[in-house]
């Protein structure tokens, strides 16, 4: 495998968190307050409740009537909504260089809203990520409107993540947590690939490993997992399972790694955990390799991998 390393940090302004939509904007909100000295913040929504309480975020009102409610079944007046403010948030994305979106698909705003946003940021050369998360079986209607919109969305994003969020409830209710919250889950992926390309570790990873990565043809995912430093096999089994939509790590073709530990990891414990991740991708896979030492993690170690070349 070919293993590459690199060695001040960005600016916050060049890493930009999006949330899109009621559930999107949630989980936005979640995320950047685990790492708002790095990001940006942006919330886009048509029901201005989604702002309620928010001071340090650009916030995008979707709302041409007036009424600050959401437009719960109208994916393409969202877009359209989008499109005509593009202008206003032109300045925000023309400084991001990596565009992390968050929406759950199958509503109004969500649906509509993020595919015209991950193209604005995409024209504006940016890296775009966007984590969708996709309806319960039962929503037939919402899964529906899903379904449309995710080739559309998966077309113009550099890396799309599908939730489900079907798997993420049973993942909270196993943490005897609320799903709408994420479980720690979205907060944590989003934290992990801010952090990776943020320069902040002892190896750095930057945008430049990202766009290495993501180039691989077929589709990516972000994966997050962490444990006990002396149970590493632990940790890389839990990574390889960890996707919240069922798909196959085996045979990637690319993957951008950052290890995470308290000051008591050694090089050992990270050549050993991306060993053991890594096993059964493709011979040659193109692995880039980072690592970031944090007092917060003495005695763990977390794992924060982009892998893509994915069969679709």
């Amino acid at each position: 495998m070919d293993h590459q390393h690199r060695t001040g940090p960005m600016e916050s302004s060049a890493l930009l968190v999006m949330g899109v939509g009621g559930l999107g904007c949630r989980w936005a909100r979640g995320a950047h307050s685990r790492i708002p000295n790095e990001s940006d913040l942006m919330l886009v929504d048509a029901d201005a409740e989604s702002f309620r309480g928010v001071s340090n975020a650009h916030c995008l009102h979707l709302d041409a009537t007036g009424s600050e409610r959401g437009i719960a079944a109208l994916p393409s007046l969202a877009a359209h909504r989008a499109v005509e403010t593009l202008d206003e948030i032109r300045p925000v994305l023309g400084d991001a260089e990596l565009v992390v979106i968050l929406a759950g698909l199958g509503g109004g705003t969500g649906t509509g809203a993020t595919i015209e946003l991950a193209r604005a940021a995409k024209r504006n050369g940016a890296i775009v990520a966007v984590v969708a998360g996709l309806p319960f079986a039962e929503q037939t209607f919402r899964t529906r409107m899903a379904e449309d919109a995710l080739p559309s969305i998966e077309a113009v994003a550099d890396v799309c993540i599908r939730v489900s969020l079907e798997r993420l409830a049973w993942q909270s209710r196993s943490r005897r947590v609320d799903w709408i919250a994420g479980s720690g889950w979205i907060e944590e992926l989003v934290e992990g690939l801010i952090s990776t390309v943020a320069k902040l570790g002892k190896i750095n990873l930057d945008l430049m490993d990202l766009k290495a990565v993501v180039r691989h043809e077929g589709r990516a995912t972000l994966i997050v997992a962490s444990g006990p430093i002396d149970a590493l096999d632990g940790i890389a089994s839990e990574a390889r399972k960890s996707p919240l939509i069922d798909i196959s790590l085996d045979n990637a073709r690319g993957c951008l790694i950052q290890v995470e530990g308290g000051p008591d990891m050694t090089l050992s414990h990270i050549a050993s955990i991306t060993e053991d991740f890594t096993a059964h991708f493709n011979d040659n896979c193109q692995v880039i390799l980072g690592a970031r030492v944090s007092d917060r993690l003495i005695g763990r170690i977390r794992l924060v991998a982009v892998v893509s070349g994915l069969a679709t």
